[in-house]
């Protein structure tokens, strides 16, 4: 059955996207589907055959030839990344970050992810009912080839970034983040602190708000943020006296 023009456009795009997913070349590529690297080299420009297709799906388990819906995407500003790309990522999380003032306690936070089609990308916000604050929320960035992701959020003017790894076979995200803290009365100064985020299947009333060392919780978070920097997934650096 000849393969129409659409179709081809869409198929390349599609094998591209899961070559940048996996972060392969072109030859493990190759391997996976059991193709010569010629045969590769064509298809991604376009040339293949309906067999060749049949192959890389039976291979690798993706869907090229079925008729599929118009692809999710994001903007140029977020990434490009699809919705079906980053669907490991949709679900309901515990954002933990150090208190701000009281040494040895942790603040953590009920949030979830989920894809905003009014802007066409991911979305951080808090599960808060009954909270006297707005709850928090913020977009979702995540670069070409990048091995980290960036939520921004902007509340009339006030904006806060984390920078977190992308998603672990744990289940987890190790970053850092820039907001303003509560210094004293009305004075506000910048502040950097490691963060987390950890994915859960189920999120009790006992597993976020104030997190002090007799919580159940307490040795999970605590290790997760002093892991931030042990294990580099930030580094600070200090200017160096000389």
């Amino acid at each position: 059955m000849p393969i129409e023009d659409a179709d081809r456009k869409r198929i390349v795009q599609a094998i591209r996207t899961y070559i940048a997913r996996e972060r392969i070349s072109r030859e493990e590529f190759a391997r996976r589907t059991r193709l010569g690297k010629s045969t590769v080299d064509k298809l991604v420009v376009g040339i293949f055959s309906e067999k060749t297709i049949l192959q890389i799906e039976a291979q690798t388990k993706i869907s090229l030839l079925g008729s599929s819906p118009a692809v999710e995407a994001a903007g140029d500003d977020f990434g490009r990344y699809t919705k079906e790309d980053t669907k490991n990522y949709i679900g309901e999380y515990v954002f933990a970050r150090p208190s701000f003032h009281e040494d040895g306690l942790i603040h953590a936070f009920h949030m979830e992810i989920v894809w905003d089609r009014e802007a066409s990308a991911l979305l951080v916000k808090e599960v808060a009912a009954g909270k006297k604050v707005p709850p928090q929320f913020g977009k979702i960035y995540i670069p070409r080839a990048s091995m980290h992701l960036f939520i921004l959020s902007n509340e009339q003017g006030w904006l806060k970034e984390v920078i977190f790894s992308q998603i672990d076979v744990y289940k987890r995200m190790k970053g850092i983040m820039l907001t303003m803290g509560h210094a004293f009365a009305n004075v506000y100064t910048p502040v950097a602190m490691p963060a987390i985020m950890n994915k859960y299947d189920k999120i009790d009333a006992n597993m976020v708000g104030k997190i002090d060392p007799r919580s159940r919780m307490y040795e999970e978070y605590n290790q997760d943020l002093l892991a931030v920097e042990q294990s580099q997934y930030a580094k600070w650096i200090r200017l160096k006296q000389i």
